[in-house]
Protein backbone atom coordinates (compact mmCIF):
# COMPACT_ATOMS: atom_id res chain seq x y z
CA UNK A 1 0.00 0.00 0.00
CA UNK A 2 1.08 3.80 -1.08
CA UNK A 3 1.04 6.29 1.91
CA UNK A 4 0.23 9.18 -0.62
CA UNK A 5 -2.68 7.55 -2.01
CA UNK A 6 -3.82 6.42 1.65
CA UNK A 7 -3.40 9.89 2.88
CA UNK A 8 -5.29 11.04 -0.23
CA UNK A 9 -8.17 9.07 -0.12
CA UNK A 10 -8.34 9.45 3.44
CA UNK A 11 -8.26 13.34 3.19
CA UNK A 12 -11.10 12.98 0.55
CA UNK A 13 -13.16 10.30 2.44
CA UNK A 14 -13.10 12.36 6.11
CA UNK A 15 -13.51 16.06 4.22
CA UNK A 16 -16.97 14.24 2.39
CA UNK A 17 -18.37 13.30 6.02
CA UNK A 18 -17.31 16.37 7.62
CA UNK A 19 -19.33 18.41 5.30
CA UNK A 20 -22.44 16.16 5.85
CA UNK A 21 -21.94 16.96 9.50
CA UNK A 22 -21.23 20.51 9.23
CA UNK A 23 -24.44 20.77 7.51
CA UNK A 24 -26.47 18.75 10.36
CA UNK A 25 -25.23 20.67 12.80
CA UNK A 26 -25.94 23.91 10.98
CA UNK A 27 -29.27 23.29 10.95
CA UNK A 28 -29.62 21.44 14.30
CA UNK A 29 -31.64 23.24 17.28
CA UNK A 30 -30.51 24.35 20.07
CA UNK A 31 -28.55 22.16 22.61
CA UNK A 32 -31.16 22.45 24.93
CA UNK A 33 -34.05 22.22 22.50
CA UNK A 34 -32.33 19.53 21.38
CA UNK A 35 -31.58 17.71 24.56
CA UNK A 36 -35.27 18.57 25.87
CA UNK A 37 -37.35 17.00 23.06
CA UNK A 38 -34.71 13.98 22.13
CA UNK A 39 -34.03 15.08 18.86
CA UNK A 40 -32.14 12.46 16.49
CA UNK A 41 -31.48 12.28 13.10
CA UNK A 42 -30.81 8.75 11.19
CA UNK A 43 -30.85 6.95 14.69
CA UNK A 44 -27.90 10.17 16.28
CA UNK A 45 -28.39 12.74 18.45
CA UNK A 46 -26.76 16.33 18.36
CA UNK A 47 -23.83 15.23 20.77
CA UNK A 48 -23.43 12.10 18.54
CA UNK A 49 -23.40 14.11 15.23
CA UNK A 50 -21.32 16.53 17.48
CA UNK A 51 -18.77 14.08 18.60
CA UNK A 52 -18.24 12.27 14.92
CA UNK A 53 -17.39 15.52 13.59
CA UNK A 54 -14.76 16.65 16.41
CA UNK A 55 -13.12 13.33 15.28
CA UNK A 56 -13.30 13.52 11.51
CA UNK A 57 -12.00 16.99 12.02
CA UNK A 58 -9.30 15.35 13.77
CA UNK A 59 -8.53 12.63 10.83
CA UNK A 60 -8.80 15.37 8.68
CA UNK A 61 -6.12 17.58 10.64
CA UNK A 62 -3.86 14.45 10.58
CA UNK A 63 -4.19 13.51 6.94
CA UNK A 64 -3.42 17.34 5.92
CA UNK A 65 -0.30 18.12 7.79
CA UNK A 66 0.52 14.12 5.83
CA UNK A 67 -0.42 14.95 2.97
CA UNK A 68 1.99 18.46 3.08
CA UNK A 69 4.89 16.78 4.03
CA UNK A 70 4.47 14.10 1.22
CA UNK A 71 3.67 17.07 -1.25
CA UNK A 72 6.18 19.61 0.28
CA UNK A 73 8.46 20.25 -2.89
CA UNK A 74 4.88 20.90 -5.42
CA UNK A 75 3.79 22.95 -2.67
CA UNK A 76 7.40 25.04 -2.40
CA UNK A 77 7.06 24.84 -6.87
CA UNK A 78 3.71 26.90 -6.08
CA UNK A 79 5.54 29.52 -4.26
CA UNK A 80 8.16 30.22 -7.84
CA UNK A 81 6.98 33.03 -10.25
CA UNK A 82 7.17 32.89 -14.03
CA UNK A 83 10.48 32.85 -14.04
CA UNK A 84 11.06 30.09 -11.72
CA UNK A 85 12.42 32.44 -8.77
CA UNK A 86 11.37 31.87 -5.26
CA UNK A 87 8.83 34.39 -4.28
CA UNK A 88 6.50 33.99 -1.34
CA UNK A 89 3.95 36.64 -2.50
CA UNK A 90 3.20 34.92 -5.45
CA UNK A 91 -0.29 36.36 -7.63
CA UNK A 92 -1.87 32.82 -6.34
CA UNK A 93 -0.34 33.20 -2.34
CA UNK A 94 -2.10 36.31 -2.73
CA UNK A 95 -5.22 35.25 -3.59
CA UNK A 96 -5.31 32.26 -1.28
CA UNK A 97 -4.13 34.62 1.70
CA UNK A 98 -6.77 37.39 0.59
CA UNK A 99 -9.81 34.62 0.40
CA UNK A 100 -8.53 33.05 4.01
CA UNK A 101 -8.70 36.71 5.70
CA UNK A 102 -11.74 37.77 4.23
CA UNK A 103 -13.99 34.66 5.49
CA UNK A 104 -12.27 34.71 8.75
CA UNK A 105 -12.88 38.62 9.27
CA UNK A 106 -16.24 38.81 7.41
CA UNK A 107 -18.45 36.93 9.47
CA UNK A 108 -16.50 38.82 12.42
CA UNK A 109 -17.16 42.44 10.81
CA UNK A 110 -20.59 41.05 10.33
CA UNK A 111 -20.73 41.41 6.22
CA UNK A 112 -22.96 40.40 3.63
CA UNK A 113 -22.90 37.87 2.71
CA UNK A 114 -21.26 36.14 5.34
CA UNK A 115 -23.87 37.47 7.54
CA UNK A 116 -26.58 35.71 5.81
CA UNK A 117 -25.18 32.47 6.30
CA UNK A 118 -25.11 33.10 10.13
CA UNK A 119 -29.32 34.76 9.11
CA UNK A 120 -29.81 31.61 8.11
CA UNK A 121 -28.46 29.55 10.84
CA UNK A 122 -29.98 31.56 13.31
CA UNK A 123 -33.40 31.03 11.29
CA UNK A 124 -32.88 27.16 11.06
CA UNK A 125 -32.52 27.34 15.12
CA UNK A 126 -35.18 29.58 15.52
CA UNK A 127 -37.37 27.09 13.26
CA UNK A 128 -36.10 23.92 16.06
CA UNK A 129 -37.28 25.80 18.68
CA UNK A 130 -40.74 26.24 17.36
CA UNK A 131 -41.07 22.92 15.98
CA UNK A 132 -39.94 21.18 19.22
CA UNK A 133 -40.49 23.94 21.91
CA UNK A 134 -38.48 25.25 24.44
CA UNK A 135 -38.05 23.99 27.84
CA UNK A 136 -38.80 26.06 31.18
CA UNK A 137 -35.00 26.85 31.84
CA UNK A 138 -32.15 25.69 30.38
CA UNK A 139 -30.39 21.72 30.61
CA UNK A 140 -34.33 21.31 32.55
CA UNK A 141 -33.76 17.10 31.57
CA UNK A 142 -31.02 16.89 33.82
CA UNK A 143 -32.65 18.67 37.06
CA UNK A 144 -34.60 15.67 39.38
CA UNK A 145 -38.05 15.59 39.91
CA UNK A 146 -38.08 17.34 43.19
CA UNK A 147 -35.79 19.98 41.94
CA UNK A 148 -37.91 20.37 38.25
CA UNK A 149 -40.74 20.07 40.45
CA UNK A 150 -39.45 23.32 42.81
CA UNK A 151 -38.03 25.45 39.82
CA UNK A 152 -41.74 25.43 37.57
CA UNK A 153 -43.73 25.82 40.39
CA UNK A 154 -45.49 22.28 40.39
CA UNK A 155 -47.11 20.54 43.33
CA UNK A 156 -44.40 17.77 43.54
CA UNK A 157 -47.05 15.18 45.09
CA UNK A 158 -49.82 15.95 42.42
CA UNK A 159 -46.94 15.34 40.09
CA UNK A 160 -45.95 12.29 40.85
CA UNK A 161 -49.79 11.00 40.82
CA UNK A 162 -50.11 12.36 37.38
CA UNK A 163 -47.19 10.50 36.09
CA UNK A 164 -48.23 7.28 37.55
CA UNK A 165 -51.43 7.90 36.82
CA UNK A 166 -50.30 8.04 32.92
CA UNK A 167 -47.87 4.79 33.47
CA UNK A 168 -44.81 6.51 33.68
CA UNK A 169 -42.43 4.80 36.16
CA UNK A 170 -39.94 6.26 38.44
CA UNK A 171 -37.81 5.58 41.50
CA UNK A 172 -38.80 8.61 43.56
CA UNK A 173 -38.71 12.33 43.66
CA UNK A 174 -34.43 12.16 43.17
CA UNK A 175 -34.60 10.81 39.77
CA UNK A 176 -33.97 12.86 36.87
CA UNK A 177 -35.91 13.44 34.46
CA UNK A 178 -33.92 12.65 31.64
CA UNK A 179 -33.87 9.27 33.26
CA UNK A 180 -37.22 9.23 34.06
CA UNK A 181 -37.52 9.54 30.34
CA UNK A 182 -35.37 7.08 28.91
CA UNK A 183 -36.68 4.46 31.21
CA UNK A 184 -40.29 4.94 29.70
CA UNK A 185 -38.93 5.31 26.02
CA UNK A 186 -39.88 8.82 26.32
CA UNK A 187 -38.59 12.61 25.75
CA UNK A 188 -38.21 14.61 28.74
CA UNK A 189 -40.73 17.03 27.04
CA UNK A 190 -43.30 14.23 27.22
CA UNK A 191 -42.51 13.59 30.45
CA UNK A 192 -43.11 17.29 30.99
CA UNK A 193 -46.31 17.28 29.80
CA UNK A 194 -47.60 14.69 31.48
CA UNK A 195 -47.41 16.40 34.65
CA UNK A 196 -48.10 19.70 33.60
CA UNK A 197 -51.15 19.90 35.24
CA UNK A 198 -49.69 19.99 39.00
CA UNK A 199 -47.99 23.72 38.25
CA UNK A 200 -49.53 25.84 40.74
CA UNK A 201 -47.95 28.65 40.50
CA UNK A 202 -48.81 30.00 37.43
CA UNK A 203 -47.49 33.61 36.21
CA UNK A 204 -49.90 36.62 36.60
CA UNK A 205 -51.19 37.80 33.38
CA UNK A 206 -49.68 41.33 32.57
CA UNK A 207 -46.49 40.21 34.70
CA UNK A 208 -43.01 38.04 33.83
CA UNK A 209 -41.38 35.04 35.48
CA UNK A 210 -38.68 35.95 37.57
CA UNK A 211 -36.70 33.54 35.76
CA UNK A 212 -35.75 34.44 32.28
CA UNK A 213 -37.06 31.46 29.61
CA UNK A 214 -34.28 30.21 27.24
CA UNK A 215 -34.60 31.82 24.07
CA UNK A 216 -34.93 35.02 25.27
CA UNK A 217 -32.49 37.31 22.95
CA UNK A 218 -34.23 35.51 19.78
CA UNK A 219 -37.44 36.85 20.30
CA UNK A 220 -38.50 40.22 19.25
CA UNK A 221 -40.65 42.53 22.03
CA UNK A 222 -43.48 41.87 20.24
CA UNK A 223 -43.32 37.95 20.86
CA UNK A 224 -42.62 38.51 24.73
CA UNK A 225 -45.82 40.41 24.73
CA UNK A 226 -47.76 38.03 23.38
CA UNK A 227 -46.60 35.24 25.57
CA UNK A 228 -47.16 36.49 28.73
CA UNK A 229 -50.50 38.34 27.55
CA UNK A 230 -48.76 42.02 27.94
CA UNK A 231 -49.83 45.46 26.14
CA UNK A 232 -47.00 46.09 24.32
CA UNK A 233 -48.03 50.34 24.49
CA UNK A 234 -47.19 50.06 28.09
CA UNK A 235 -44.10 48.19 27.49
CA UNK A 236 -42.94 50.60 25.04
CA UNK A 237 -43.79 53.38 27.91
CA UNK A 238 -41.78 51.83 30.68
CA UNK A 239 -38.63 51.29 28.38
CA UNK A 240 -39.05 54.85 26.63
CA UNK A 241 -39.43 56.05 30.20
CA UNK A 242 -35.42 54.59 31.10
CA UNK A 243 -34.46 56.59 27.32
CA UNK A 244 -34.59 53.17 25.79
CA UNK A 245 -35.09 53.34 21.89
CA UNK A 246 -37.64 50.77 20.73
CA UNK A 247 -38.03 48.64 17.97
CA UNK A 248 -40.61 46.12 18.68
CA UNK A 249 -39.91 43.90 15.69
CA UNK A 250 -36.38 43.74 16.73
CA UNK A 251 -34.38 40.83 18.75
CA UNK A 252 -34.39 41.26 21.86
CA UNK A 253 -30.72 40.44 22.07
CA UNK A 254 -30.08 43.17 19.18
CA UNK A 255 -32.77 45.71 20.81
CA UNK A 256 -30.87 45.21 24.29
CA UNK A 257 -27.12 45.74 22.35
CA UNK A 258 -28.39 48.81 20.68
CA UNK A 259 -28.92 50.69 23.77
CA UNK A 260 -25.89 49.64 25.41
CA UNK A 261 -27.48 46.64 27.81
CA UNK A 262 -27.80 43.10 28.01
CA UNK A 263 -30.81 41.27 27.46
CA UNK A 264 -31.60 39.75 30.67
CA UNK A 265 -30.79 43.86 31.89
CA UNK A 266 -33.76 45.15 29.68
CA UNK A 267 -35.70 42.26 30.89
CA UNK A 268 -35.51 43.20 34.47
CA UNK A 269 -36.22 46.80 33.36
CA UNK A 270 -39.88 45.81 31.83
CA UNK A 271 -40.55 42.81 34.81
CA UNK A 272 -40.29 46.14 37.48
CA UNK A 273 -41.52 48.80 35.50
CA UNK A 274 -45.23 45.98 35.48
CA UNK A 275 -44.82 45.35 39.18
Amino acid sequence: MKLRKITSLTALLSFAVLVTSGVVLFLTPQGRVAYWSEWHLWGLTKEAWGSMHILLSLLFLVAGIVHIVLNWRPIVLYLRDRKERRRVVTPEFAASAVLTILFTVGPLLGWPPFRWVMDLNSYAKDQGSRTYGEPPYGHAEQSSLQAFAQKTGMDLEKAQTLLKGRGIAFEGPQQRLQDIAKRNHLTPQQVYLAMKDAQINQVTKGQLPEEVAPGLGRKTLEDLCKEYNLELARVRTILEARNVIVKTDQPFRALAEANGTGPHELYAVIRDGLK
